[in-house]
């Protein structure tokens, strides 16, 4: 049996929402994403640069390739260089103090052996030497050669009581005491290779031209001519 405080206590209602103190927070507005990111920036540059990077490569192939197949189409040949004849006068050497007297008069002939090409040359020295000694060096004018041309270069180089040092001494007084010395000529420079449509960069030159030798008098001779036959010089380029 209920008590009276059991009947007297209100019984809960049912059948409505329950309500609350707080509303809702308000929806918050979307944000459309940017498309400027520092990350898709970066990637745009990079791929910009890839592309450039490509594109230079492929101008610098297409040129090799070009001057490769020019290359072979005109075939390009060193040019010919000899000692046509070599003379000295005034010799006088002094193994006392290595000093020496002597003018030398060279002849060279030139010959391009191009069939399609011409040569141009610049800035040309021409130089005598013993050994590995450079004895006197002289300029000469430029020129250019067309096609199967032959041009023969002048020059004349000489000393005057000037230090060669004593290797050179000694050995020039013991090859005179035989009657003959063994002297080279050296010819350094610029060349260019050149057609109507085409024109190769200047590339440097060296000319060597060993065993040029020349006779004198073994009694104490200070005169004498080329003898015998040089070799053809020897062209690196």
């Amino acid at each position: 049996m209920a008590t009276s405080a059991e009947a007297n206590k209100p019984e809960p209602a049912t059948g409505y929402p329950v309500t609350y103190a707080y509303a809702a927070p308000p929806p918050q507005p979307q944000v459309a994403p940017t498309n400027r990111s520092p990350f898709r920036l970066a990637s745009f540059w990079s791929r910009l640069l890839c592309r450039l990077f490509l594109v230079v490569i492929v101008i610098i192939s297409i040129m090799a390739v070009a001057s490769f197949a020019t290359w072979l189409i005109l075939k390009p040949e060193f040019p010919e260089f000899r000692v046509d004849s070599a003379s000295i006068a005034q010799l006088n050497t002094t193994s006392a103090n290595s000093t020496m007297t002597a003018t030398w008069q060279v002849s060279l002939r030139v010959r391009n052996p191009n069939r399609k090409l011409a040569l141009v040359y610049n800035t040309l020295e021409a130089a005598v030497l013993y050994g590995e000694w450079e004895l006197d060096s002289t300029l000469l004018p430029p020129f250019s050669q067309e096609k199967g041309n032959e041009t023969r270069l002048h020059f004349q180089a000489g000393l005057l009581s000037e230090y060669v040092g004593e290797s050179v001494a000694h050995g020039i007084e013991k090859e005179r005491a035989r009657g003959e010395v063994e002297f080279g000529i050296g010819v350094y420079g610029w060349v260019r290779y050149k057609a109507r449509w085409w024109s190769m960069r200047w590339r440097f030159m060296n000319v060597y031209c060993n065993g040029v030798k020349i006779g004198v008098s073994n009694d104490g001779g200070t005169a004498g001519d080329l003898v015998g036959q040089v070799r053809p010089c020897r062209v690196e380029m």
